[in-house]
């Protein structure tokens, strides 16, 4: 039985394809429309997931969608539940976004062009986010928790995950949104909400605790699953307009002007990531405290687009309050694709059992002959210099102790936001140096934003100190760990302003390749570790084909890129 699971309309448009509950592919069309967090209709996606599986789309018994259209119209009665004079101003915005949501079915059937269309399935948003994260997860039995800025009407949930069902206990409803809140702050710092919360989380390393106390007083939230914004600070949930502020004049009248995007990152700036973080954390806690309340359960799943910010899930695992922790690798919407055709399934074959999530490398992958002729048929091929090497892994590791930074396209692509050995751009942790020059030669973007250490599994320990209840989520960069002082002097480049690192932990079984390149690293000098960073640059989705690859290579200051077994090379 084969389900397609859809998200689209909303940002992270993607498209997964679960056979027998299994997910055997999940792609986002970002990929391959090039535009970063598209919302557009995932067909590109939708015909990898079928190339995947070696499908038409006339071989898919269900389509199952992330969103319950019928439940948009609650989000008007939030608004008035609110009690906030403004509210009926989203009235017509809410009947808007629901008629859009009604219009998703037909929009895709004249797309697809099948005279017999599958039966469809309409799963609820924070239903769809609790399945992605419980059904592919290893746990018979766990409370689970999905925070983000809206789905129809909830801005989180908790759920009692047993077996292969999801009894909702608890929810939050809009306009008082966690998520919204993190946008907000992202907005007023010069950033794009709902596109760069991550940079948020990066530049709180560098901040004071002045603002924290401040801040909490528009952010309400306690155990017993309360979570409530102080609406005056807030026009962005009611207000229909593109260019909205999302923060009140109130908002700069107590926290002063907001930085211009372009301007120079100052302490203030970093004051408000910091103070935004800690908030975050708090509520976060919060909430899964009383998912441990409510359920009785000491493993936790986690989801949704706040699932995403790591620091918060190091709180997490060293709170106490659960022995285990998983987070859905694409906790983004993308990720709720999965979780709709999961959630279909499962609802149509109660009997069935779950299949465990191995790893996110879901997309596509290339074979040599297809790179040669991306190679060769592209316009800029004069530009290079290629040549077929025996032991990529290994002449990888040389370049990488030598000092060079290296593009690494290999294998399947992943599924979600992170790059985790198979699109990655990869260097040296060792020279204090590197970061500084990654982030200004090669992604071009901020100096404060961090790069990840991925390490050998068998070396965790001597590097990190880290919770056992993360097994589930160091090998997704899900979670940043404390960096051991002894072993800080040895990966400069991968510590962080705060002494932490956004680990990514590798073992043989789960990606072998990339493993034997970190142990020729090894091999070569004494340290286990090299900084992993998306093959990408700022503003651009990361790479899926031979063709963006090289794109991407002419264009960044990379002084290599490996492709399977070819080595490309700039032509002085």
């Amino acid at each position: 039985m084969r389900i397609l699971g859809l998200n689209y309309s909303s940002h992270d448009a993607a498209a997964s394809l679960v056979e027998n509950g299994k997910v055997v592919a999940a792609c986002e069309e970002e990929r391959y429309s090039r535009e970063k967090h598209s919302k557009k209709i995932p067909l590109n996606a939708i015909k990898s997931c079928l190339d995947i599986a070696g499908t038409e789309i006339s071989g898919v018994d269900r389509i199952a969608f992330f969103v319950d259209p019928s439940l948009q119209y609650r989000l008007i009665l939030s608004n008035l539940a609110a009690g906030f004079p403004e509210s009926v101003l989203y009235i017509p915005r809410g009947i808007q976004l629901a008629r859009k949501r009604f219009n998703m079915l037909p929009i895709l059937k004249e797309h697809l062009g099948l005279d017999k269309f599958p039966p469809v399935d309409f799963v609820p948003h924070h239903t769809a986010h609790a399945a992605s994260s419980f059904l592919p997860s290893n746990f018979d039995r766990a409370a689970v928790l999905t925070v983000d800025g809206r789905g129809e009407y909830e801005t989180a949930a908790i759920f009692l995950g047993e077996g292969n069902k999801l009894k909702k206990m608890h929810h939050v409803t809009f306009p008082h949104s966690l998520g919204y809140f993190y946008s907000m702050i992202t907005k007023y710092l010069g950033f794009r909400q709902h596109h760069d919360e991550y940079k948020v989380m990066g530049l709180s390393a560098y901040g004071k605790p002045d603002l924290v106390k401040k801040l909490e007083e528009i952010v309400h939230s306690d155990s017993s699953g309360r979570l409530t914004l102080d609406l005056s600070y807030f026009d962005h949930h009611f207000r229909a307009t593109k260019q909205r502020e999302l923060f009140t004049q109130k908002f700069v009248q107590e926290f002063g002007e907001p930085r211009k995007p372009g301007e120079k990152t100052e302490q203030k700036h970093a004051d408000m990531a910091f103070a935004a973080q800690k908030v975050t954390e708090k509520a976060i806690l919060n909430l899964a405290s009383y998912a441990r309340q409510l359920t009785g359960q000491r493993k936790l799943c986690f989801s949704g687009g706040v699932a995403l910010n790591c620091l918060a899930n190091q709180r997490i695992l060293e709170s106490g309050l659960f022995d285990e922790l998983f987070v859905q690798p694409a906790a983004n919407d993308a990720g709720t694709s999965m979780g709709a055709a999961l959630y279909s399934y499962f609802l149509h074959n109660p009997h069935a059992s779950r299949v465990p999530l191995k790893d996110v490398y879901l997309g596509p992958s290339f074979s040599n002959d297809e790179i040669l002729r991306a190679i060769e048929q592209d316009p800029r091929k004069n530009e290079l210099a290629y040549s077929q090497v025996d032991s990529p892994e290994d002449v990888a590791a040389n370049l990488i102790h030598k000092g060079e930074v290296i593009g690494w396209f290999n294998g399947r692509m992943e599924f979600g936001p992170r790059a985790l050995g198979n699109r990655s751009i990869l260097a040296s942790p060792t020279d204090p140096e590197m970061k500084d020059k990654l982030n200004r030669k090669i992604k071009f973007r901020e100096e404060f934003r961090p790069f990840a250490p991925a390490i050998m599994e068998e070396h965790f320990g001597e590097f990190f100190r880290h919770s056992s209840g993360g097994k589930d989520v160091y090998p997704y960069m899900l979670s940043t760990v404390n960096v051991l002082p002894s072993a800080a002097n040895k990966i400069p480049a991968g510590v962080h302003a705060d002494g932490t690192s956004r680990v990514q932990v590798v073992s043989r079984t789960q990606n072998a390749p990339f493993w034997n390149l970190i142990n020729g690293v090894y091999r070569l000098s004494g340290v286990p570790v090299v900084l992993n960073t998306s093959l990408n640059v700022d503003k651009e989705p990361i790479v899926c084909t031979p063709k963006d690859a090289i794109h991407n290579f002419l264009k960044s200051g990379l002084d290599c890129l490996f492709m399977n077994n070819y080595l490309l090379r700039k032509r002085e």
